[in-house]
């Protein structure tokens, strides 16, 4: 008790965190901390949130402490206050599920908490008497704008019509439309409903007309990522207006929600020389899906004007699809497109993506063939290499500039993407290690950052490195740091790909010996 009371900040927190191994009276235990929770010292008030979830009973005083400690939410993240607050949140709401009973009780007959603390607290209580209550407080609490947890604990809600209701004019606030569609992204894993899409297109639509183009690009992404299928019109017109090519290329995936409208739209990308390779093979997968014979069509003219490399490349974006995979089996067979226009993945996901029919397996196998004598030139090409790096000749200023298409993946201290091995110490790397690494990076990868495949139910796949995986759906990040969710009824099966990376090959089977060099100089000097 004497302990409860230091003015030590450190002996005062380990002495309440003691309390439950006392066996002390539910009273006592109280008592000692009840005049603590407003204290000064985070810790000190995390501790207590703590001790009364941990001391596996609760009677009304306990449950007043934690419903008390349900605060609203601090603006931002920043420590010495946004933080501790969201932390002891969390601590009240754990702490609350171990006592659903009594929070209810405690409910039926309080009288000064503040509405938007039991909004929090009963994110504890069963779905039933959460939503119950719920609908009793909401329109009691006077909130106009959401923070993100209030949001999150809603969207987990929307399966109730009422609560729909409820909430209707709150998320559909064109005011707060840019926060509102932030949040959504941000937690897709967590919130993604059908009714949370409904609600979110008036907001969504409103980004969508607006002049700034970050607004545009958050709204496309919505509607990709949450099948907004009423902001057509406003997707459509950014399609054919003047747009970056990153606009542009967010607007393409949007319309993968209903391609069929965006037909003509997408035909005439396809044929438009002046787009970008990336957005017209997205433009021919998406058309592709809508009408098999129009993509077909716009193949057929545009195949004659393409680069082998963009051929191949056509070839993995059109594989992700059952429809895309036919295209190109037709092709194959036409001789429009030759064996060495598809790499390993796209072989195998054309087979998957067909149900294995005859010519996928025989274009699999003439694939793997090649990939055979692949491996054995790829002793030469090491051999090659190694002579020069053991040169050592390169310039390592024009090395880095090289090394800026690592860190699309890789990260290096603070620089770089985190969804592959950090390269920090790669100087102490033998050279055969390094090149066998860069040259065949499948002979090299880590378990945890081999491809992960997702099949879909439409037989449609995606390959990328797995960001996470629970009862909602699977996360996936590519190249560059964008990432997909996709939702569990979606999804037929997943699972890594061993010994596979999602590294791109021959990344420097077009530099020459003197850009080697100068990439493994620098790579050397990361230490």
């Amino acid at each position: 008790a004497a302990l409860v009371q230091s003015p030590l900040p450190d002996l005062q927190r380990e002495a309440i965190r003691s309390l439950n191994s006392f066996s002390l009276p539910l009273a006592e235990i109280t008592s000692q901390v009840k005049g603590l929770v407003e204290h000064p010292n985070p810790m000190i008030r995390a501790q207590i949130l703590r001790t009364l979830g941990e001391a596996g009973q609760a009677n009304r005083e306990v449950i007043e402490l934690l419903v008390r400690a349900s605060k609203p939410e601090l603006p931002g993240n920043a420590l010495g206050g946004a933080y501790e607050r969201k932390f002891e949140r969390f601590l009240a709401r754990k702490a609350l599920e171990q006592y659903p009973q009594e929070l209810q009780s405690y409910l039926a007959g309080f009288s000064d908490i503040p509405t938007q603390n039991i909004l929090w607290a009963i994110q504890a209580l069963p779905p039933a008497q959460r939503d119950a209550l719920f609908l009793t407080y909401w329109p009691q609490s006077g909130i106009t704008e959401l923070d993100e947890s209030t949001f999150v604990s809603i969207a987990g809600m929307l399966n109730n019509p009422q609560v729909v209701a409820a909430v209707k004019s709150n998320l559909e606030a064109t005011a707060y439309a840019k926060t509102y569609v932030s949040y959504a992204l941000q937690n897709q894993s967590q919130v993604q409903s059908a009714a949370l899409s409904t609600l979110l297109t008036t907001p969504v639509r409103a980004l969508l007309k607006s002049n700034a183009e970050a607004d545009q690009n958050l709204a496309l992404d919505a509607v990709g990522r949450f099948k907004i299928k009423n902001a057509q019109p406003e997707v459509m017109g950014l399609l054919n207006g003047r747009v970056s090519d990153k606009t542009f290329t967010l607007a393409l995936k949007a319309l993968e929600t209903d391609s069929e409208a965006g037909q003509k739209v997408l035909h005439s990308v396809v044929k438009n020389p002046d787009i970008g390779f990336g957005a017209r093979a997205m433009a021919l997968g998406n058309l592709t899906r809508a009408s098999p014979a129009q993509g077909e069509q716009a193949l057929v003219g545009w195949l004659p004007t393409l680069s082998s490399n963009e051929k191949a490349e056509l070839a993995k974006t059109l594989s992700a699809s059952a429809e895309g995979a036919g295209l190109l089996l037709n092709s194959y067979g036409k001789k429009q497109l030759g064996l060495s226009d598809f790499d390993l993945p796209t072989a195998e996901r054309m087979v998957a993506s067909t149900k294995s029919s005859p010519r996928a397996q025989t274009l699999l196998a003439g694939v793997k063939k090649r990939e055979e004598e692949k491996k054995r030139a790829f002793h030469e090409k090491l051999n090659r290499y190694m002579a020069i790096a053991e040169k050592q000749a390169g310039n390592p200023a024009e090395g880095k500039l090289l090394f800026q298409t690592c860190l699309l993946c890789h990260q290096v201290g603070t620089e770089g993407q985190n969804i592959a091995p950090a390269l920090d110490g790669s100087a102490s790397r033998e050279n055969e290690a390094l090149l066998t690494a860069i040259l065949d990076p499948d002979a090299a990868v880590e378990s945890g950052y081999a491809v992960y495949r997702v099949t879909k139910k439409d037989n449609s796949s995606v390959e990328g490195y797995l960001v996470s995986k629970d009862e909602r759906g699977t996360t996936i990040a590519f190249m560059g740091g964008s990432k997909v969710f996709v939702e569990a009824d979606a999804i037929k099966s997943q699972g890594f790909l061993g010994g596979r990376s999602f590294m791109t090959k021959g990344l420097i089977d077009q530099y020459s010996d003197k850009q080697v060099a100068d990439l493994l100089s620098y790579i050397k000097t990361l230490k």
